[in-house]
């Protein structure tokens, strides 16, 4: 029987940062478990019996390769890597949006204080971060298939997590946004 990963994050079945590593999985078929039990002090990681990897950039890149789900030419794969870091530099900015006072306190205690760091992330960082989304998809076949190539690799995965996320989170402002029409329909092609 061949081992299976084990997902280790603070919250299991939400979406965050360990969603883009499901989705890894869930496309190439493979089992996985969750853990969240044993996180105290860790970060999110997976593991395979005793292979371990933290940070989730570094687990789509790794994953992808090891599922085929990877570009197929030299500079695709570099630029890929440089398009993955951006995806999870974006996350990682809203995210510390919503703790502007403190970032390791509840939003919930910082909710009031929070609200100009909110207010300028969707003012000024949604709007820049996803006109670079769109134009680095657009320079791939005119926006009309994948990230990079032509499969389906990691970063189109992380990419769909990351729009579903922003729509999921601000609402109004993916609704507002006719700049961005190839990731539009790149997400509505994948809805599933």
């Amino acid at each position: 029987m061949a081992e299976e990963w084990t997902l280790f994050y603070w919250a299991a079945k939400s979406a965050g940062r360990a969603e883009f590593v499901r989705l890894l999985f869930e496309e190439a078929g493979v089992k996985y478990k969750e853990d969240n039990e044993d996180t105290l002090g860790k970060f999110f990681q997976g593991k395979i019996g005793s292979f371990q990897l933290s940070q989730t950039p570094v687990i789509c890149r790794y994953l992808g390769k090891e599922f085929g789900l990877f570009p197929d030419k030299f500079e695709d794969e570099w630029h890929a890597e440089q398009f993955n870091l951006t995806l999870h530099d974006y996350i990682a900015e809203g995210r510390n949006s919503f703790h502007g006072i403190n970032l390791i306190a509840s939003y919930f205690t910082q909710e009031e204080e929070t609200k100009p760091y909110i207010e300028r992330f969707v003012k000024d960082r949604i709007p820049r971060y996803l006109k670079h989304f769109e134009q680095v998809l657009s320079l791939n076949n005119n926006g009309q298939g994948f990230v990079f190539g032509n499969k389906l690799t990691y970063v189109d995965l992380g990419l769909l997590h990351v729009l579903r996320a922003t729509e999921a989170q601000f609402p109004d402002t993916w609704k507002e946004a006719d700049y961005i029409p190839n990731l539009k329909a790149f997400q509505g092609k994948n809805r599933d």
